[in-house]
């Protein structure tokens, strides 16, 4: 016969069990906040197409719910909230976060940069990836690459550009190292939120900008008010929006969860760079019903893009340590690639 002893040890065990169990089915959840409006073509529904798929994949071991643009905190307050704890998570874009971290820019959308499956290249296969966590792991945020875009365009602009001299004093809508291009080029960049630009593309208040690629584009009805647009997208012929988590929160999650969330990215990069072909697409023919002129940048000017871009990254490595490490390992991939590059080009 048992001894009492043994009862109470056997008992002890099983609540150890239940409460395991319990545990255990009890799911972990996690609150996003999209930096975009959800219905946003590319950005916003890419945020939606990633919770969807891994509300539906994670088989009840995870409750996601996603916020759109501005329902919790402020699009540019995102990465705070989430260092902070304040919110779990956020789906957005490191640019945003550039005028603090100028390195995270080339992990953004780089001008005259690589094209997105060499982007993803670098990030999985040439250290880049390992680069952007430990720069944001110093402010307790895990990143995770979870959306890829395809090239935007050269933007739109109430004025034809045959030269460079055409841009002289022109106020234009930029940002990031392509402002500091457009700078160079004797522009006078201006910066605005992006509710902020029709009303003022539309009074003359600027005299251009660039935004997104066409998809995109023609969702904010630029084209009632510019009507030339260029191409391509020398400043972003791709583009990585982001999934940031705050750490202690990464952490708290199983390695089965953290390898589903980052299986789930991987998939909605895939989903994102094959959903825009034909609304981009669509949306050129719209441009040109409402009497756009969509043309290329003439060649010379593309060169002196190129010419001033060299001599932005140039001064910015010099200035940023982060930067200068980024920048070598993203040049020293394009360069072991580069050959096989030119060789598999039409």
């Amino acid at each position: 016969m048992p001894s009492q002893l043994n009862i109470k040890r056997a008992l002890c065990s099983l609540s150890i069990l239940v409460a395991c169990s319990s545990y255990a089915a009890s799911p972990a959840r996690l609150e996003i906040q999209s930096a975009w409006p959800l219905s946003l073509p590319a950005s916003g529904e890419s945020a939606q197409h990633f919770v969807d798929e891994l509300n539906a994949t994670s088989d009840h071991s995870m409750r996601v719910k996603l916020y759109s643009a501005g329902k919790l905190v402020p699009a540019m307050q995102i990465f705070d909230a989430v260092r902070e704890g304040t919110l779990d998570a956020g789906y957005t874009s490191p640019l945003y976060v550039a005028g603090r971290f100028p390195a995270v820019q080339l992990f953004g959308g780089v001008p005259f940069g690589p094209q997105p499956m060499d982007y993803l290249g670098w990030l999985y296969n040439g250290g880049g990836l390992k680069i952007w966590r430990d720069i944001y792991a110093k402010q307790g945020v895990m990143t995770i690459p979870c959306g890829l875009m395809d090239s935007e365009s050269g933007g739109w602009y109430t004025f034809p550009i045959n030269s460079m001299k055409d841009l002289d004093g022109k106020k234009i809508r930029f940002a990031g190292l392509a402002g500091e291009v457009m700078k160079k080029a004797g522009a006078s960049v201006v910066l605005l939120s992006s509710g902020d630009i029709f009303p003022n593309l539309e009074r003359g208040v600027i005299d251009g900008t660039e935004f997104s690629m066409p998809a995109i584009d023609a969702d904010m009805g630029f084209e009632k008010a510019a009507k030339y647009y260029y191409v391509p997208g020398w400043h972003q012929p791709a583009a990585i929006n982001e999934l940031i988590i705050n750490m202690k929160k990464w952490q708290s999650l199983s390695k089965t969860q953290q390898s589903l969330i980052e299986t789930t990215c991987k998939e909605t990069e895939l989903w994102t760079v094959t959903s825009t072909s034909v609304a981009n697409a669509q949306a050129i023919k719209k441009f040109e019903d409402a009497g756009v002129k969509v043309q290329p940048f003439p060649p010379k000017v593309l060169a002196s893009f190129k010419k001033a871009t060299d001599e932005v990254l140039a001064e910015q490595a010099k200035k940023d340590k982060d930067f200068d490490r980024v920048l070598k390992s993203l040049n020293d991939y394009r360069q072991k690639t580069a050959l096989w590059s030119q060789h598999k080009a039409l």
